[in-house]
């Protein structure tokens, strides 16, 4: 991976403390010097690095002034694009909040090599806060930045002798009027958000990756091992992730590598895991985010009984087909080998279970392989598709008839079924009559593919049939609709459920004021309204009796899904009675927008476009569940950003109960529960004088 001339500069700060004077002999470290001279290797030979751009804190050098002015150095000189790595290892702790903006009155800490604790003029540990003001300084000029913290907030647990060393301290239990003032910006610490992944460290952002070594109730080990000459000591994070960066391969993502990294060293360390947050599927230092393929990963094996972490919620339907591949698998073609395919017996809340009907080697399936759904049942699931065509353009529609029949997620509607969506191609036409299929069109100078749904609205771009790759656009837009369609009507049907009726969605509005208030539903019926440019917010209130976790999406106007809630890498419980308010601080949530492609066609009667149902949807579990294999783009043609693009008919089946997805649901674990929450709304176009200048033109998501 060596540097090309066109590459961002790529710039790193790596911080390592063995050494503590004013702590005891048993809370020094041994492995801290060494992870930053590997890294530094790592990041020079393969990854590009140039030596004059890493900056080496150990020990003395790593005094609070040190690390400040270090991370201090990287904001004033990185430029628009470049790579940044901020990487600590040593202790961690905690320390009293000053700002008054932590929910438990403690700050997050690294400590520095002349931290203290016991004596009122010690120095102080370095706070999350004052990181993340840093970090934002770092980010307002570049989004490709890296945090790496090998270290943990607890040295309270006792261990045997035989054990290494943990990488967290007690707290620094002096009170605020014995600390130093603060010196994070007045009002910045307010207005921080608090949607802080499981690390405990900082909020999550698709602006910057973070990888730290445990959850922020865990402790961080040292590690040792044998080397050529003796044994030597590193943190584990450090040293698994350090064997994966080695093997990595051009195009491998901070993913691809932290699953293989992570699996080693909890095995080698049951009660550490390792977290990922931010922008996991980025290029390893690098500046392109990858998308991965659509799977779930295997969580457990036992015996030929293989488990994946994803389950009813997610879709996962009794008798389907899951095709097992390597861990770092980004796409899979006809070429790609599998290791194994599972067939799915047992469904529970966010988990399922099914045996293993081939494999291609003896335990070639393992823990963290990815799961590729191969066949789907019941067959309910797929979409029915009609086609119609001319005589003259029957070569034409088979190629779609061809795809349609390849397809996991489309069928094509027999002569007494009712189709879905009707996919027309459309003769050139020097006027259009009401009777003429998809009037909506007009007058069309070449022969153009159209899809409409039972509401007769385009459900999707039309495209010319002379088009590039228009076949392939078609088929993508129709499976997109399917896997929308399929995931709105996700909803638990088991009336024993203990999540029934538990848990609440409220959405917001601000007001003009600057107040937020309850959106509520028009006197006499109709849908919620917000008008396009808005801002938003929801509260998720849980009446449960126990912790739940929560994940809201947006099903949008043209066919995306897309994550409003967590942050992605970011999974932290709603406490039993607990609300959690999302979007009411500035920057949390953008505006609503309606993407600049929707409508695809005004209707016949329409001078301007009235709007769209776009719908938030809430996922509640009783266990961690990842819901981003149901993300998806929006319609090819359409803008990429915003959301969805099912007909009013299609949504109200959906939300209505009329057509469910799932039909019968296996729950095993009497703790494995789950339910879902819907909110429609209407968009509504807005005049574009009234929208803020950031969504003029179609720009912002929706």
């Amino acid at each position: 991976m060596a540097q090309d001339l066109n590459d961002p500069e790529k710039r790193a700060l790596l911080i390592g403390i063995d050494e503590y004077p004013h702590f005891a002999q048993s809370e020094q470290l041994h492995g801290c010097i060494n992870d930053v001279e590997l890294m530094a290797g790592i990041l020079q030979h393969k990854f590009g690095f140039p030596p004059r751009n890493i900056t080496m804190l150990k020990n003395k050098e790593a005094t609070r002034a040190g690390i400040l002015a270090g991370m201090d150095g990287l904001a004033g000189q990185v430029t628009q694009g470049d790579v940044v790595l901020i990487y600590y290892s040593g202790h961690g702790s905690q320390m009293r909040d000053r700002e008054e903006d932590e929910p438990d009155g403690w700050d997050e800490t690294i400590v520095s090599y002349d931290g203290g604790r016991d004596k009122p003029d010690q120095i102080p540990d370095i706070t999350d806060d004052e990181i993340y003001e840093r970090l934002l300084r770092l980010t307002a000029v570049t989004a490709n930045v890296t945090f790496i913290f090998d270290s943990c907030f607890s040295g309270t647990i006792a261990r045997d002798v035989f054990g290494t060393a943990t990488r967290g301290v007690r707290r620094d239990e002096r009170s605020v009027p014995e600390l130093p003032p603060s010196p994070v910006t007045p009002g910045v610490a307010h207005c921080l958000p608090r949607n802080h992944g499981p690390s405990g460290w900082l909020p999550v952002s698709d602006r910057y990756v973070l990888v730290a070594a445990c959850a922020h109730d865990e402790t961080a080990s040292e590690h040792r091992v044998s080397e050529t000459g003796g044994k030597a000591i590193y943190g584990a994070l450090t040293y698994f992730l350090a064997q994966e960066l080695e093997r990595a391969q051009p195009g491998s993502t901070y993913r691809d590598i932290f699953e293989r990294a992570s699996t080693q060293l909890t095995a080698a360390f049951r009660r550490q895991h390792p977290q990922l947050e931010g922008a996991r599927d980025r290029e390893l230092f690098g500046v392109r985010d990858i998308v991965p393929m659509r799977f779930v990963p295997v969580a457990r094996r036992q015996s030929s009984q293989i488990t994946l972490a994803g389950g009813a919620a997610h879709g996962i339907t009794i008798g389907s087909d899951w095709a097992i591949y390597p861990p770092s698998t980004q796409e899979v073609t006809d070429e790609t080998s599998r290791l194994g395919v599972v067939k799915i017996a047992r469904v529970d809340a966010v988990s399922s279970r099914g045996s293993l009907i081939e494999e291609a080697a003896l335990k070639a399936v393992t823990i963290g392989c990815r799961a590729v759904e191969q066949s789907h049942a019941p067959e309910e699931m797929t979409l029915l598709v009609a086609l119609e065509a001319p005589e003259p353009y029957a070569m034409t529609a088979a190629r779609l008839q061809t795809a349609v029949r390849n397809s996991k997620l489309l069928r094509l509607a027999g002569k007494d079924e009712i189709a879905g969506v009707c996919v027309y191609i459309i003769p050139p036409r020097a006027r259009a009559e009401v009777k003429d299929p998809v009037p909506q069109l007009g007058v069309l100078a070449q022969p153009a593919w159209a899809v409409v749904g039972q509401d007769g609205r385009l459900a999707m771009p039309w495209h010319f049939i002379a088009e590039t790759d228009a076949v392939s656009i078609l088929l993508e837009d129709l499976e997109k609709l399917a896997r929308y369609r399929n995931a709105l009507g996700l909803r638990n049907l088991n009336e024993n459920s203990r999540l029934k009726g538990k848990v609440e969605l409220v959405l917001r509005r601000q007001e003009p004021d600057g107040t937020w208030a309850v959106a509520e539903f028009k006197p006499g019926g109709g849908h919620i309204t917000f008008t396009e440019g808005a801002r938003f917010a929801f509260e998720i209130v849980n009446r449960h009796t126990e912790p739940i976790y929560v994940s809201v999406l947006d099903f949008g106007l043209t066919g995306a899904i897309s994550l409003l809630h967590p942050p992605a890498g970011s999974n932290e419980p709603l406490a039993a009675g607990g609300t959690l308010k999302v979007g009411m601080r500035p920057g949390e949530l953008d505006p609503l927008f309606m993407p600049e492609n929707f409508p695809y066609a005004l209707e016949p009667a329409e001078t301007q476009p009235a709007g769209g149902l776009e719908v938030f949807k809430l996922f509640a579990t009783t266990y961690p569940a990842d819901f981003g294999g149901l993300l998806q783009k929006g319609m090819r043609g359409a803008a990429d950003k915003g959301a969805g693009t099912p007909t009013f008919e299609q949504l109200a089946i959906a939300l209505t109960g009329f057509g469910e997805r799932i039909h019968q649901v296996l729950f095993g674990l009497p703790t494995e529960d789950w339910t879902t929450v819907e909110r429609p709304f209407f968009l509504r176009k807005g005049s574009p004088s009234l929208l803020p200048p950031g969504l003029k033109g179609g720009t912002m998501p929706s």
